[in-house]
């Protein structure tokens, strides 16, 4: 085993490796099958934070209300924590959801499950954690718009806002009881604030 890949299978819990691992290195240990799961930013390995009950909550309410919508239109297909990798940036990470254009999907047969999907999600959501940092998430951000991903939406369950991140247009925070499009990515789908967060009370 190359020293890159002692770097990646000595991974300390809570901790980023300090030496640089290259993606070759990264990509060659197997996949953990289960949480916490490895993502690669700038040369360094990271445990994706565990989730709490709001980050849970607040998942699964949106999963739900986007495979309803995309089941009647057929525009995409939603998936949460898929493996992606930005080859040029040598970045692996798994968007807490991710929503990709129907015709933008990888055309690999479906028994080839192994390795990242190296085509970028059309729109990605990231929940925020008790366990993020804030350099690591603006680190994150600013990968996310370099790789051509079209629509972030980074959501603060405890504020109780999202932030809404486009290429070349500035950020802007969304709070109840607003309406959020996802547009350009999704024609029609809305998102009610309002009833998002109420979701995190019942």
């Amino acid at each position: 085993m190359c020293a890159g890949a002692d770097a990646v299978a000595s991974y300390t819990v809570g901790m980023a490796i300090k030496t640089r691992v290259s993606l070759k290195d990264f990509l060659a240990q197997p996949e953990r099958s289960e949480p916490p799961y490895l993502e690669l930013m700038d040369g360094e390995v990271y445990e994706k934070p565990m989730v709490g009950r709001r980050h849970s909550r607040i998942v699964t309410y949106l999963v739900a209300r986007l495979y309803t919508y995309l089941e009647r239109t057929g525009e995409a297909h939603v998936d949460t924590e898929l493996r992606h990798a930005f080859m040029p940036d040598e970045w692996v990470f798994l968007p807490d959801i991710s929503v990709t254009l129907r015709e933008r999907q990888p055309l690999a047969p479906a028994e080839d499950d192994q390795g990242p999907v190296e085509v970028m999600p059309d729109f990605a959501i990231e929940v925020l954690s008790p366990g993020d940092q804030p350099g690591r998430i603006t680190r994150r951000i600013s990968h996310y718009l370099e790789s051509g991903v079209r629509l972030l939406w980074v959501i603060d369950p405890e504020a109780e806002i999202i932030t809404v991140f486009s290429p070349g247009q500035e950020p802007r925070n969304v709070v109840a009881p607003a309406k959020l499009p996802a547009s350009p990515v999704l024609g029609d789908f809305e998102l009610d604030l309002e009833a998002l967060f109420a979701s995190l009370h019942d």
